[in-house]
């Protein structure tokens, strides 16, 4: 794994005048993985090393691939550092995303890193590990002596029991999931980073719960995505009195973002409503789902479109009046925020991200206990909207009043600089800082 070191003088577009003043926070920034042009985590992570480089004097250890280009994720850096490493291919790849094998080696050159850089006698008023997002990677920064915060972290959500009989985990990488409750309350790596961690932001309060075990010093909740626009005012929709009620659903067609129980709902719903549904995306679960549509005599209901570009996906979002999201073990969902931008109102389960975002202002939330009372239980949701159509501007206009609220960047980054003066400033985190 070879290092590449970037500074600003020779690589970098580092704005000083763009820091808010000569106090801004110096910050060491642990992000691997970030990428402007990869969607999902990767994304994410971009748009906080993005936001942090352009308000604090920022250094930045990450890890990627050789053929990434930093120019195409351009950020206002005093330092990059960056450690390559080989990318699984063929049917390891998706274990190469899912379980990040190379976190280990980046883990302890980080580490070394950092004592190496403490010891030559540069400091830093705090440390922020943006990622990985999910609750199983233990921080190199934990007991060096400087304060850190850890996150937006998400994940680690179990499958709701009645599904379990219907669903499961295939791949054997995907098996190892179960053991993240174990090793929060074992695993001495991780119990240390997340106790020792000044502030642990977490996605919803499902994050706190689940590091119970632990006992951590701080946590606030904050969105780990989110979108790039919101709309200024709900959008003026086609009239509908005489036109179905359009749902539309955008994701990953497999069994945890429920669009099979999307399906049934759309089939019930349908004897007492006039509803449609949009499809967007692919997946393993694409086959079975056209043909659930096909035997429950809504194909004509149930429109398939496949992957679209994120364009066409947004003026999707213009033409249709509800965001019908049923992922039972959704994390946080980009989708969600993406939708409520475009002040869709949403139907969505209770568990999870979307279940402390979505408020009655703005949606309508489901207890996924079986898939058979999921589908009854969404398709009574899907039917009270259809009678109650007039409602719609209204959850509209909450639906972008709750994404303000949770998801808009500026006002989250605000917050976040609010975090890093208060660690800075309290009296633990000095004491930490001195041992």
């Amino acid at each position: 794994m070879e290092r590449v070191v970037s500074n600003s003088s020779e690589n970098q577009s580092f704005d000083t005048e763009s820091k808010q003043d000569s106090a801004s926070p110096k910050v060491l920034v642990i992000a691997p993985y970030f990428d402007k042009n990869v969607a999902g985590e990767s994304w994410c992570t971009y748009k906080w090393v993005e936001g942090i480089c352009k308000r604090c004097d920022a250094t930045v250890l990450t890890t990627h691939t050789p053929n990434w280009d930093p120019a195409a994720s351009p950020i206002q850096a005093a330092e990059l550092v960056n450690w390559t490493h080989t990318k699984l291919k063929g049917k390891l790849a998706r274990l190469d995303n899912e379980l990040k094998p190379h976190y280990l080696k980046f883990y302890r050159l980080a580490r070394r890193w950092i004592k190496e850089r403490l010891a030559q006698g540069e400091s830093f008023d705090l440390v922020h590990q943006v990622n990985p997002v999910a609750l199983r990677y233990p921080s190199p920064a934990a007991g060096l002596g400087l304060p850190y915060i850890l996150g937006p972290h998400a994940g680690s959500l179990p499958t709701p029991i009645g599904f379990r009989t219907e669903y499961s985990d295939k791949q054997w990488f995907r098996k190892i999931r179960s053991l993240d409750a174990l090793r929060i309350r074992f695993d001495p790596w991780l119990r240390r980073s997340f106790s020792q961690a000044s502030l642990v932001l977490g996605v919803a309060p499902y994050v706190e719960e689940f590091l119970s075990p632990i006992g951590i010093k701080r946590f606030e909740i904050m969105a780990e995505t989110g979108p790039d626009q919101i709309l200024d005012a709900p959008i003026e929709r086609e009239e509908l009195t005489d036109r179905p009620l359009r749902l539309i659903f955008v994701g990953r067609i497999i069994r945890t973002k429920g669009v099979i129980d999307a399906i049934r709902a759309v089939a019930i719903a349908a004897k007492s409503s006039n509803v449609t549904l949009e499809v967007i995306g692919i997946g393993d679960m694409l086959e079975a789902c056209k043909a659930e549509a096909t035997r429950l005599g809504v194909a004509d209901k149930v429109n398939f479109h496949g992957r679209i570009p994120r364009s066409e996906v947004f003026e999707w979002y213009k033409r249709c009046d509800v965001f019908l999201f049923p992922s039972f073990r959704e994390p946080s969902g980009t989708v969600v925020f993406e939708a409520l931008g475009f002040g869709l109102p949403l139907i969505t389960a209770r568990n999870g991200g979307p279940g402390y975002v979505i408020t009655d202002d703005c949606g309508f939330l489901v207890d996924p206990t079986t898939p058979e009372q999921y589908a009854k239980d969404l398709a009574k949701a899907i039917a009270h909207i259809d009678q109650n159509r007039a409602d719609l501007p209204q959850l509209s206009a909450g639906a972008l009043k709750r994404v303000r609220e949770v998801a808009d960047w500026e006002i989250r980054f605000e917050k976040l600089i609010g975090f890093y003066h208060e660690t800075i400033g309290s009296p633990s985190s000095r004491a930490t800082a001195t041992r």
